[in-house]
């Protein structure tokens, strides 16, 4: 009569313990802030100062800079460590979905590649980076887009989840 689901229910490889929303926000919060500093300092160094005039020059610039700085931080920092800076700072780290194991590069470029170019794209950038970001709400994995596409998921550093009695 009715239609069951005969998919398995989601589940997070043995030991581990998704990220709390609040750990996730956190360190994403610090790594933006991290991944904008060198474009910040090669604004001061190029000249820029509070109240000159900003060319669409200048915003084509600043943005492929700030484009390129998350990408290769997030790629970098995940593909080496499986965290940043942020993700340490929340107690949070990038693992693969399926063993709970190393991202690997391939898949650190891909889950920094999908924000970023969803942020890139005009007027409506800011809008795609909150849904990239947003769908984790939804998911029972906790994950984004930019998860899904790199096949992860952010679980607490450290922490061995125990079975329930």
């Amino acid at each position: 009569m009715f239609a069951t689901d005969d998919r398995p229910a989601p589940s997070v490889p043995a030991g581990l313990e998704l990220a709390s929303y609040g750990r996730r926000i956190g360190g994403a919060v610090i790594d933006e802030f991290i991944a904008l500093l060198p474009v910040a300092i090669g604004l001061v160094i190029w000249g820029l100062r509070p109240g000159d005039d900003i060319t669409d020059t200048t915003l084509l610039v600043l943005g492929l800079a700030a484009a390129v700085s998350a990408f290769v931080y997030e790629t970098l920092m995940i593909g080496f460590l499986g965290r940043t800076l942020g993700k340490f700072a929340a107690g949070t780290r990038v693992v693969r979905a399926d063993t709970g194991g190393r991202l690997g590069w391939f898949a650190s470029a891909q889950r920094a590649m999908v924000p970023v170019v969803a942020g890139a794209i005009p007027e409506f950038g800011f809008l795609l980076g909150a849904l990239v970001y947003g769908v984790a709400f939804f998911d029972p994995l906790r994950r984004g887009i930019h998860d899904r596409a790199a096949g992860s998921l952010v679980v607490r550093h450290g922490v061995i989840a125990l079975p329930a009695p």
